[in-house]
């Protein structure tokens, strides 16, 4: 028998590379649209934000889901979060912490009590995974070798306090970390850096480093970079984009590899640890 798969989908290129991808495999596929993108195809597809998440809880039971996936990016204002917690019902009480870790634990919670498992991106497309090494644009250069490292841990240091999982560096100097606004803002936030001539000018790369958070479980939100995450990157004057390897997806590869070559970015995937 085969899975009968809820994809909650949010907005950007990874939620539509899932859905054909679980179709190839057979699944059956709902597709809950939470930003209203419209261009989502499953077996049933319906649209659902997050503040009608009573309805977004019985159209899974509905469905008789067997397994869930959530791709794609949300932003999620506090309002949101109470009314998820209060939909939840025990699940959220026992969740108690409203951060981003705290409702992945949540919607944990819920599966394991309706009998349904969480699966990632990555499950459902493996080969979307960045691999160790280089991935795209010039080969790193060995003299920055050091600095790609420490840039990977101060992602990993933002994300073990819940804030984001991207930061950019100049050298090894953190000067803008990922908020709840997201990599876009923060990539105009370090091009206003550069433009203020606060960063950027010495002989160090600027640096866009990606990696899961501390505590994050692998079925929600993995990092992910894209071609336009390398045009983004290249406006901010960033010349190395260091991702964490088997744990950061990367989308629409064969234009991410365009983008970073057109524009000498080097983009790195290196291993936690």
């Amino acid at each position: 028998m085969g899975r009968r798969l809820t994809l909650v989908a949010g907005s950007g290129a990874l939620a539509p590379l899932v859905a054909a991808a679980a179709r190839r495999s057979g699944d059956v596929l709902q597709v809950i649209d939470l930003v209203g993108r419209g261009d989502m195809v499953g077996d049933r597809v319906e649209a659902i934000t997050l503040a009608q998440a009573p309805a977004l809880i019985e159209a899974v039971k509905a469905f008789k889901t067997t397994h869930i996936l959530m791709a794609g990016a949300v932003h999620i204002s506090d309002a949101d979060r109470e009314g998820l917690v209060r939909a939840f019902g025990f699940a959220g009480k026992v969740a108690r912490v409203m951060g981003d870790v705290g409702i992945a634990g949540m919607i944990l919670l819920f599966c394991r009590m309706n009998r349904i498992k969480l699966v990632g991106a990555h499950e459902v497309a493996p080969d979307l995974l960045a691999p160790d090494g280089h991935i795209a644009g010039p080969p790193l250069d060995p003299e920055h070798a050091v600095a790609a490292r420490s840039a990977l841990n101060a992602a990993r240091s933002i994300g073990a306090i819940d804030l984001g999982q991207s930061i950019v560096v100049s050298g090894n100097r953190p000067i803008v970390a990922e908020d709840a606004e997201g990599t876009d803002a923060l990539l105009l936030r370090a091009a206003a850096l550069r433009a203020l001539g606060l960063a950027g000018n010495s002989g160090m790369p600027l640096i866009l480093a990606k990696a899961r958070k501390p505590k994050q479980p692998s079925f929600v939100d993995l990092p992910a970079i894209g071609p336009q995450t390398v045009v983004n990157a290249a406006a901010a004057g960033i010349s190395l984009i260091v991702v964490e390897a088997r744990g950061t997806l990367l989308l629409e590869r064969p234009a991410l590899e365009s983008e970073a070559l057109a524009r000498n970015i080097t983009i790195v995937g290196l291993r936690h640890g």
